[in-house]
């Protein structure tokens, strides 16, 4: 099973954003980092793709800058730090007809004012390379060092910020900045598509022909291979982490009617839908394989999330108190504005294993619901938080 999003019209031998894709992008772009001498114009060229850029000097310059500030420095599943940004602007060159350079620079340089502190790289590496930024300016007219400044300024979360007062922020300027929302569906894409440095290919992992074998048919065993490589408990709370932040992402732009702002924000809302979906399915079926054992449990399991979900149980953010299976769970272990708190709260999750498959097929739900209704979205998110609808 192959998911990902397909860009139909004029547009439609661009690009597929799958999690295979995304591997393959990854591993041609780390490939390339692997050099013992970096060609960055090859390298741009992996991360452009199809795009065409006029002048491509201060994208090669902008690379120059990020090997140098991130080096050896890694991401939390794994991977070198720098394979982010770059994956950002090559998600955003695929997407987008005709990117432009301040659209490809946000995305490269979105996690500049966040990653790259004095107090991350020690004063005097941060000194260093501001100069060596400074040169990255020097390739762009005043008028695009305004603007590439003002999108890095809202692209980042400032420590005494929740999150979603971060979204609210980059909300707030997407009608008059469309760019940003771009690049931040991107952002949050490749966050999520990170996730799959652990998982084999997505054909192995068919959630719903698992939950149709498992409830329709009394002899289905699920195949060996979905139970050989499940994800473990680091990943598996990564991944968690991820699949709300996108939930509460996306239900605060389809409350503001800004999914469908433009064919480029459509595209990506559609695509981080879909993925976000395919990630859980791949955990889900994963645990359901190697930490349920016997049919009439996993059947139980399967029947008991069905329902809640078809009841209307993710609808809205709601209290313990109204009973349902789920019922508080967001308020209860994702509510925590801390990172580390709520990070804490998400691994006692992980300890039931029952527990947590059941908030993946929620999850599978919540995004299944986001790509075949347009008019849905989470009640009871936005910048101020969860609250309950009662």
């Amino acid at each position: 099973m192959m998911s990902g999003i397909v860009i139909t019209g004029p547009d439609a031998a661009r690009t597929r954003i799958t999690v295979e894709s995304h591997l393959a992008l990854s591993a041609t772009i780390n490939w390339h980092l692997s050099a013992h001498k970096i060609n960055l114009g090859a390298l741009l060229h992996v991360i452009l793709g199809p795009a065409r850029v006029a002048d491509r000097t201060p994208l090669l310059e902008t690379l120059s800058y990020l090997r140098h500030a991130y080096g050896d420095r890694r991401r939390k599943s794994g991977p070198a730090a720098v394979l982010h940004c770059l994956r950002t602007a090559a998600m955003l060159a695929r997407i987008m007809p005709e990117p432009g350079i301040l659209d490809l620079l946000g995305a490269l340089l979105h996690d500049k004012e966040e990653d790259l502190t004095p107090e991350e790289l020690g004063h005097e590496e941060w000194q260093r390379l501001q100069t060596e930024f400074s040169r990255v300016l020097n390739k762009i007219d005043a008028q695009h060092r305004w603007f590439l400044g003002e999108r890095i300024a809202y692209l980042r979360r400032r420590e005494s910020q929740t999150y979603y007062q971060y979204l609210g922020q980059v909300l707030s300027m997407a009608r008059t900045m469309p760019d940003l929302l771009h690049c931040k569906l991107a952002d949050r894409l490749d966050n999520t598509l990170d996730i799959a440095v652990q998982r084999p290919s997505t054909d192995e992992h068919d959630f719903f022909e698992t939950a149709f074998g498992v409830l329709f048919l009394p002899d289905y065993r699920i195949r060996p291979q979905d139970a050989a490589n499940p994800p473990d408990g680091e990943s598996c709370v990564l991944l968690l982490s991820q699949l709300f932040k996108n939930a509460v992402f996306m239900s605060m732009m389809r409350a503001q009617n800004l999914d469908q702002l433009d064919n480029v924000t459509a595209s990506l809302f559609a695509a981080l839908a879909a993925v976000s979906r395919a990630q859980a399915e791949w955990g889900a079926v994963a645990l359901l394989a190697s930490a349920i054992s016997g049919a009439d449990m996993r059947r139980k399991l399967i029947l008991e999330i069905m329902d809640y979900c078809a009841t209307g149980g993710i609808a809205a953010i709601t209290r313990k108190e109204k009973g349902g299976l789920l019922d508080g769970t967001f308020l209860e272990h994702f509510a925590e504005s801390d990172d580390r708190l709520r990070k804490w709260r998400l691994e006692g999750l992980y300890g039931d294993k029952p527990l947590f498959i059941r908030l993946l097929i929620m999850f599978i739900g919540i995004f299944t619901t986001f790509t075949t209704d347009p008019n849905y979205y989470l009640r009871g998110v936005d910048s101020t938080g969860l609250h309950p609808i009662d």
